[in-house]
């Protein structure tokens, strides 16, 4: 390992942060939300104990940071599928109570006995859509974009992009959901796969039957290979083993590189979030693009839709993106579409498109409301 790629001390500062400030998030989502469930439930089983209900959403609770320490492929799913109910439940609860401190505290328009059935109601609502939203987030559909560039060396030419993103490996997306993956782009004869980003979820040791999923996406076919870029998530302590396994599944990985091939040239650029990633900053588009043939095709693979506008003055003609999951489910895509204005589908910035995947496997938490799980197929045309 080169010795610019080694960890600085602060990374594990940086680390130990993330974690604390997401576990005080986990106990409040999740302590608002049961708060707001227990009195709605104490209100018809009024025999109903505060403490074996503590001790049982405490125990569902435990499941997702125990199965990942123990690397429990099992309690890790359950952890996660709980983790999707919370969240849902959270951004539920939120209105329920304010409604009931207007109407039934302050107003007095109705009384809890009364408004206890509105409430009821919004969560059964609430964990019946969730429930169909896991289902949702495991259909993968083919999305496809028609992209005519005017380069002098792709001139007459044409070339089918499969973009893949945000894989996520893990318990939820595991061998099973790679290899279908894997069957439905190798349907497309494409001449060229693109993967942008947060392969991984965490680490690569939570991830299970990796010579599997390996395998498979050794199995993939396309006439000038399978690249990759890293994402926020492709990082960490464990960070020189997800480069090996790279290298074992046959995918090439552009750190801040370019590859010329056949009239184009591909450009991976490293995550613009560097946290506690064992790489170093990443460079300047147009460092990247020095000594690059300006009459070539230029596509770029950035995992996260910041930098569009300086990739398009650049140069770059197709830049290929993901992390936003396409904002996943209602409420967080309003929290997405406020730090990335374009956070999924196609849009012409000048003469460059910039194509935003939602991601090609289910999301962390594996919930999809109101976004979809998709494979893109980009057909390019040199006029």
């Amino acid at each position: 390992m080169n010795m610019r790629e080694k960890q600085k001390p602060k990374d594990t500062l940086t680390d130990q942060k993330i974690t604390w400030i997401s576990l005080i998030l986990y106990g409040i989502i999740t302590w608002f939300g049961s708060w707001r469930v227990f009195k709605v439930l104490k209100t018809f089983f009024p025999g109903l104990s505060a403490a074996i209900y503590t001790g049982v959403c405490i125990l569902l609770c435990s499941l997702l940071p125990i199965g990942f320490l123990l690397s429990d492929h099992r309690l890790d799913r359950l952890g996660n599928y709980w983790l999707c109910l919370q969240l849902t439940t959270f951004f539920t609860a939120l209105p329920e109570w304010v409604i009931k401190v207007i109407l039934a505290d302050w107003l007095k328009i109705m009384d809890w006995n009364h408004l206890v059935y509105v409430s009821l109601a919004l969560f059964l609502i609430t964990w019946i859509i969730t429930v169909l939203g896991i289902i949702h987030g495991k259909q993968i559909r083919l999305v496809t974009y028609d992209c005519s560039v005017e380069k002098k060396t792709f001139l007459g030419k044409s070339l089918r992009i499969a973009h893949l993103s945000d894989l996520h490996l893990g318990s939820i997306n595991n061998a099973k959901e790679i290899r279908k993956v894997v069957n439905q782009v190798n349907e497309l004869k494409p001449d060229l796969v693109c993967i942008t980003g947060d392969t991984f979820t965490e680490s690569i040791h939570s991830v299970p039957n990796q010579n599997q999923i390996i395998d498979a996406l050794r199995s993939l076919n396309a006439r000038y290979g399978v690249y990759a870029c890293l994402g926020n998530h492709d990082a960490g302590n464990e960070f020189p083993k997800m480069v090996t396994f790279f290298e074992s599944a046959g995918i090439t990985l552009l750190k801040d590189e370019c590859i010329s091939m056949e009239g184009f040239t591909l450009l991976g650029r490293r995550d613009i979030m560097q946290g506690n990633m064992l790489t170093p900053n990443r460079k300047t588009i147009e460092a990247c693009l020095a000594d690059i043939d300006s009459e070539d095709l230029l596509i770029a693979m950035d995992h996260q839709p910041c930098d569009i506008e300086d990739s398009a003055k650049a140069g770059v003609d197709i830049l290929l993106s993901g992390h936003t999951h396409g904002g996943q489910f209602f409420p967080i895509h309003l929290i997405v579409r406020r730090f990335f204005p374009h956070y999924h589908g196609c849009k012409k910035y000048g003469s460059m498109y910039s194509i935003v995947s939602s991601g090609t496997c289910s999301a962390i938490p594996p919930v999809r409301i109101g976004s979809q799980s998709e494979i893109i197929q980009i057909m390019v045309h040199g006029s």
